[in-house]
């Protein structure tokens, strides 16, 4: 039996920089048997897209149905908190995202306030999300964060909960 997990991600095709840190998240922290972990993403071109993606997530389960009927898929979608605890929208916003996800039984990995808050420990305008990421990832710079701060409960500054969330699914190193 195969596991596939599918991550939907906020990020595009072309940038892919939320991906290249959740990728460097789980080379450090969880053993990968490539025989039976399949890692898909789908890219949302922004975090408001996340409704849209349905066709192309229920697509990547399916295929990977077809492959063996043992095959199992686990979509996670992650979310950056952005202006959560300044902006009642936002709140509002991840809470439907939120239920989103448990109506259809997906995970729901937050980033507070944005991925790159988690990572790099700062704010990254658009257009420089892609060159971050990659010196991120050239610099093995996964090995400066703290197991601790990628394994919270509650929303919290510079955080997350994706170590609480892949260990459901992934033995750790």
């Amino acid at each position: 039996m195969g596991l596939q997990l599918i991550f939907a991600v906020e990020t595009n095709k072309t940038c892919k920089s939320d991906w290249i840190y959740i990728k460097d998240t789980i080379s450090r922290f969880y053993t990968i048997d490539q025989a039976h972990i399949k890692l898909s993403t789908v890219y949302m071109d922004g975090k408001s897209n996340y409704t849209k993606k349905q066709k192309e997530v229920k697509s990547l389960v399916s295929q990977y149905l077809n492959v063996s009927k043992n095959n199992k898929s686990q979509v996670i979608y992650c979310f950056d908190c952005d202006e959560y605890d300044n902006k009642q929208e936002d709140m509002q916003f991840l809470e439907k995202a939120r239920c989103f996800c448990k109506d259809n039984e997906y995970e729901f990995v937050w980033f507070c306030k944005d991925i790159e808050r988690v990572y790099l420990g700062k704010k990254v305008n658009d257009g420089k999300k892609r060159e971050e990421s990659a010196r991120f990832k050239s610099r093995c710079m996964i090995n400066n964060i703290k197991e601790q701060d990628l394994s919270v409960l509650e929303y919290r500054h510079n955080t997350s909960n994706i170590l609480v969330v892949l260990d459901k699914f992934i033995g750790r190193k």
